[in-house]
């Protein structure tokens, strides 16, 4: 498993958010010799996106300290649980990864991190393009981008839906106590599932819990405003790919 420029992510993304995350960080022209490297040319992106995010949202919001303390409060509570939810859904992309549904059983490799950072430049780079608009005064930034995220959105959906019903179905096979708990790669146990699972259930629901935060910070918002934002949320994360029986991760 590879970790792609950035410009590769984001194809599936409108024009306007890649030019908007290739110029906060311009991919770099190196070429990575090792696995070790290219996971950390992910990483590397992915702080240089979640600084570029920062500087974003700090022009959205801090002029509201003072003149709106009340929407300002609201602004960076909201920016608080997005942080949460962006953090938890990063991390399951990656464990969707190393998880075989059909035995159970979890694996592990120098790949492990790739998804994760992927995924966290992508989250990063769209909640400050989003910030970004707002602060040059557009109050509906979604609405031209959202033809190009409705089709990444459902698939998305649908994607992390049937996800969550092959875990669920994996969970009821599993053994009560752990086999071999010291190994990396062993057999999950029921209690193993358990905060794996409620980390699920939390990422299927954030997208609506933060469309609804956000809208409602929205002035004269459209009708359709959190079934946008939410898929403008959704369109950001990959199918999960979990590993087959000989696979064992990317």
């Amino acid at each position: 498993m590879l970790v792609f420029p950035l410009a590769l992510l984001l194809t599936a993304t409108p024009p306007a958010l890649e030019t908007w995350a290739t110029r906060a960080c311009p991919p770099s022209k190196a070429e990575p010799d090792s696995n070790v490297e290219m996971k950390l040319m992910g990483q590397r992106r992915a702080e240089c996106l979640r600084k570029a995010m920062n500087k974003a949202l700090d022009r959205a919001i801090l002029p509201l300290k003072k003149s709106r303390p009340d929407a300002f409060k609201e602004w960076m509570a909201l920016q608080d649980d997005y942080n949460r939810w962006m953090a938890e859904a990063c991390a399951a992309a990656e464990e969707a990864n190393w998880v075989d549904l059909t035995t159970g059983e979890r694996s592990m490799g120098t790949g492990y991190g790739f998804t994760e950072s992927q995924c966290l430049q992508r989250h990063h780079a769209w909640r400050g393009y989003y910030a970004d608009a707002w602060a040059r005064g557009e109050r509906n930034p979604l609405a031209p981008l959202s033809p190009a995220l409705e089709g990444p959105a459902a698939e998305a959906r649908s994607a992390w839906n049937a996800y969550r019903d092959r875990v669920l179905q994996t969970v009821a096979r599993a053994p009560t106590r752990a086999v071999d708990p010291a190994r990396p790669s062993r057999k999950l146990s029921r209690d193993d599932w358990k905060p794996y699972v409620e980390r699920l259930e939390r990422v299927l629901a954030g997208p609506e819990l933060l469309a609804t935060h956000q809208c409602a910070l929205v002035p004269a918002r459209p009708t359709d405003c959190v079934q946008r934002f939410a898929d403008s949320l959704f369109a950001q994360m990959d199918p999960p790919q979990p590993p087959g029986p000989s696979e064992g991760g990317p």
